[in-house]
């Protein structure tokens, strides 16, 4: 089931955002090539979700806005996937959807997702096409019970499949196939 989080509103405690997070060489080359990506990555402030997005959905972002995350598990025979779909409603009727996918046999995939899922809250880094920070977003995380049921039954999905057969691509293909956005 979705969960809708929300930024502090206006009566709430703020906490002050963190500096920009300096992405790993590797992390650039990836995001360098895409339009629209959304990925974990691992910080001093826990795990974080880095987004880049066009310049032009970015400067439109109003400073608070709702953000609903949900978290499904996807299983299939060659391999679980779980898939993290984060809408960003910041325009009535059509909100900024995007994706992530966790491959519970990348061991640093499975440390970023169990760190995340013990947190309270997590960031939303928002990068620009040249992958300048152009803002961070704190949401509460209230998914951490759902997120460990997750990861738990992904690893064993994954214990019954045989490593040489084991192919995460694959399956990821076949939940981009059937799932929409």
């Amino acid at each position: 089931m979705p969960g809708r989080e929300e930024e502090p509103s206006a009566g709430q405690k703020r906490q002050e955002q963190p500096g920009p997070f300096e992405l790993p060489l590797v992390l650039a080359e990836f995001l360098a090539g895409r339009q629209y990506a959304m990925v974990t990555e691992m910080s001093d402030q826990g795990t974080v979700f880095v987004v880049k997005i066009p310049d032009s959905d970015l400067a439109g972002m109003p400073e608070h806005v709702a953000i609903e995350v949900r978290h499904d598990l996807h299983q299939h025979e060659l391999a679980p996937v779980i898939r993290t779909v984060v809408k960003i409603h910041d325009q009535p009727g059509h909100p900024l959807a995007l994706e992530s996918f966790i491959n519970v046999a990348d061991e640093q995939q499975w440390a970023e997702y169990a760190q995340l899922a013990d947190q309270e809250e997590f960031l939303l880094l928002f990068y620009d096409e040249s992958l300048s920070h152009r803002g961070t977003k704190r949401v509460r995380n209230t998914a951490g019970a759902e997120m460990g049921r997750i990861l738990t039954y992904a690893d064993r999905i994954k214990s019954a499949i045989p490593d040489e057969n084991y192919d995460f691509d694959a399956a990821k293909a076949a939940v981009l196939q059937r799932t929409a956005l």
